[in-house]
């Protein structure tokens, strides 16, 4: 039970009913996915021996990637480039920000209402440049093979945020509806909250906020061909900005640092026309 008699169907979880499965993953299922990945990639690594250090000269690769992380989810642009020892990374991110604790609900006395964020004050998205290296654990031989790499980088993340704006629904007589306001809970009656408005709706109003990070990360590799690559990616990153983001109306919910465990679905990831060339003896 809400304000002005309001009734709130409350969702729960913070990318509504698809985020009940992230959730669940992320506390269980992610123990067995990983398992699985480190056992096929050893199962690759005991049939060979490790890669030897030499040079390889081998073309830039360009790839796409999308991943899921405990607070959002992004899209990336990405580089490969093979050196001495270790394979060199570059990556381009833009993702979505969010944060578990977010609770979406629904008043379900105003009419066509749409589900909103209790608190939650601001949109943001992030935009994250990383620079890496990646050892070659297990090198794929052969179509069946899966390769094994691990990755270290460093990456500094920029965050854009802009005032959320819901529906405020106004009760005049005869001429009551919604007006688009930028959402603020000391001011505003959480009763009268119709729904979250138009995405893009006061982004010029917005702020950056810069930080600096790293991640670690396993990666297995296959594919139906050498020059033809899918992977999936399982880590580990936190993110530091200079300041606290402004996602929540209460001071003491919002936070300056990031970490998170994060999954890179194969689909669509890192693949890329390459051809491979090793050094003459």
């Amino acid at each position: 039970m809400g304000e002005s008699g309001a009734i709130f169907r409350v969702f729960g979880v913070f990318w509504g009913e698809g985020g009940r499965l992230y959730l669940w993953f992320m506390r269980k299922g992610i123990k067995y996915i990983i398992a699985g990945v480190c056992a096929l990639g050893l199962s690759t690594l005991v049939a060979q021996d490790l890669v030897s250090v030499r040079p390889l000269n081998i073309p830039k690769m360009w790839g796409m990637g999308v991943n899921v992380r405990h607070f959002g989810y992004d899209a990336a642009l990405m580089m490969e480039q093979p050196g001495l020892r270790a394979v060199k990374t570059q990556q381009l991110w833009l993702g979505v920000m969010k944060d578990p604790r977010e609770m979406r609900v629904l008043n379900e006395r105003l009419p066509g209402s749409t589900s909103f964020a209790i608190e939650r004050v601001t949109h943001n998205i992030a935009l994250r440049y990383q620079w890496g290296r990646s050892v070659i654990l297990s090198d794929r031989q052969s179509r069946g093979d899966v390769g094994l790499r691990l990755n270290a980088s460093v990456q500094a993340p920029v965050n854009y945020s802009w005032p959320l704006y819901v529906w405020l629904y106004q009760p005049a007589p005869l001429t009551d509806g919604y007006t688009a306001v930028a959402y603020d809970p000391a001011v505003h009656d959480v009763g009268l909250v119709g729904g979250t408005a138009r995405y893009g709706l006061g982004f010029s109003q917005g702020k950056f906020t810069p930080g600096l990070g790293g991640l670690v990360s396993m990666q297995a590799e296959w594919g139906s061909y050498r020059n033809v690559v899918s992977r999936l990616v399982l880590g580990f990153g936190v993110d530091r900005y200079v300041k606290k983001l402004p996602m929540w109306h209460r001071p003491e919910m919002n936070r300056n640092f990031f970490p998170s465990v994060f999954v890179t679905f194969a689909v669509g990831f890192d693949y890329g026309q390459r051809q491979t060339v090793y050094p003459t003896p």
